[in-house]
């Protein structure tokens, strides 16, 4: 793993060593991490809402891992402005803020994505994580749902140097594609615990559903970005509660 400095003026780099960030503006944290890449969760097989959002300073300190020590950190740019986070990558990675964590209960991530310069057909991908454990060691865990312009969408969990497929790609009408060469599509991507259950949600259609157990969603959650993209992120929401019920199934 390697991490270093950008040449942006507004980013920092956080105390963890070998990582890195900058501060932002979140909409709402969930409060039980402790230490860089979060505590171990407590499982809540019942799947009770007991997850809490306290009120907190509107600042953190985004931080991002490679998924290669080969690659050149200085080749994965992270900027934020307000609560906007622009990735531009060369090697692939995740960026996340150590207290963006859930223990237990329900809750639900989201953020709208929108993604600059891709010509049609191309087929890196970028979306969300949870699940996240030991992030900043060889023994990091999490699982990610990813979208790409070819309107297909992944579901994997990582843990160490191996992935597991959950969801191999799958077409779906509820990701908006790269269509045209000037197209900068918007996707607004969640991922949700309710009632024992793990709901993937793509533009409020729900692609996805695993028992917890499967999905392991409890830990940090965060941003993941693929090789070669340029993304914005807006809109970054972790709160307690099934904020996705009103999510619409795919296919009804």
């Amino acid at each position: 793993m390697r991490t270093g400095r950008e040449g942006m003026g507004m980013e920092i780099v956080r105390g963890c060593a070998r990582r890195r960030g900058a501060p932002v503006a979140m909409a709402a944290m969930l409060t039980m991490a402790a230490g860089c890449g979060g505590p171990p969760p407590e499982e809540d097989s019942a799947g009770e809402a007991t997850a809490t959002v306290a009120a907190q300073p509107e600042t953190g300190t985004y931080e991002f891992r490679l998924d290669s020590e080969r690659s050149d950190p200085g080749e994965f740019q992270l900027s934020v402005e307000e609560s906007t986070v622009h990735i531009m990558t060369g090697p692939a990675g995740i960026a996340y803020r150590p207290d963006d964590v859930v223990r237990s209960g329900d809750f639900e991530v989201s953020a709208d994505f929108v993604q600059f310069g891709a010509p049609v057909g191309y087929r890196e991908a970028y979306g969300l994580f949870v699940g996240g454990l030991d992030l900043d060691s060889p023994d990091q865990e999490y699982t990610y749902l990813l979208i790409r312009g070819t309107g297909d969408f992944l579901i994997k969990r990582r843990r160490g140097d191996t992935t597991e497929t959950l969801v191999d790609w799958t077409a779906s009408s509820a990701v908006v594609a790269v269509t045209e060469e000037v197209a900068e599509p918007e996707n607004r991507l969640a991922i949700a615990s309710i009632g024992g259950e793990t709901v993937f949600l793509i533009n409020g259609v729900a692609v996805h559903g695993m028992p917890n157990p499967e999905a392991r969603p409890y830990g940090v959650a965060g941003i993941r970005a693929n090789h070669r993209l340029d993304i914005r992120v807006e809109n970054w929401t972790l709160a307690s509660g099934p904020a996705m019920a009103s999510g619409t199934a795919e296919g009804t």
